[in-house]
């Protein structure tokens, strides 16, 4: 008769383990997910690409210069880059520069991809979607989930993960 309850037991604290482990990993997966969407929006989408072929905008970004060329795609864009801005040109590695703490220029074959600083615009709307489509998710993995404790943690978790993983992406161009 214990050797019966002590393997209910063992099997009882054994599903709770792995229920447990399913309310652990799925959010911090669901925020990794969010990470990369929100990174690959943001890659995929350069303000502009501009053709380098000469490597002359190259050179003269080493310098500390804007090239005029690339001034002129500025404002052909909309976005005047004038010289009573007092913009400078720092490089921050061996294909990056920084222009006046406004805009990233990444150099990548024979082209020049130029990136606004990312802003807080709607990056967070990701991870709460993902939040809320875990809502459908947890009942197909037979997972109960009890109450705000639970979906708190859920939220946080994944929020999260979801700084984490973006942050870390976008390290990668910066």
């Amino acid at each position: 008769m214990d050797k019966n309850k002590n393997t209910s037991n063992k099997s009882k604290d054994r599903e709770e383990y792995i229920e447990d482990l399913k309310k652990t990993l799925t959010p911090l997966i669901f925020g990794i997910l969010a990470g990369v969407i929100c990174f690959s929006i943001y890659a995929a989408s350069p303000l502009m690409v501009v053709d380098d072929t000469g490597g002359t905008m190259v050179a003269y970004l080493d310098k500390g210069l804007i090239p005029p060329n690339l001034s002129a795609q500025f404002k052909d864009k909309g976005i005047p880059l004038n010289a009573n801005q007092n913009l400078t040109v720092l490089k921050q590695g061996a294909d990056k520069w920084l222009i006046g703490n406004e805009y990233i220029i990444k150099s990548e074959s024979a082209k020049l991809n130029v990136y606004p600083i990312p802003v807080s615009e709607n990056w967070f709307l990701i991870a709460l979607l993902l939040i809320l489509v875990q809502k459908f998710v947890y009942p197909y993995m037979h997972t109960r989930i009890n109450g705000a404790k639970d979906w708190l943690y859920i939220g946080f978790i994944t929020a999260f993960c979801w700084f984490i993983s973006f942050t870390l992406l976008l390290s990668l161009i910066f």
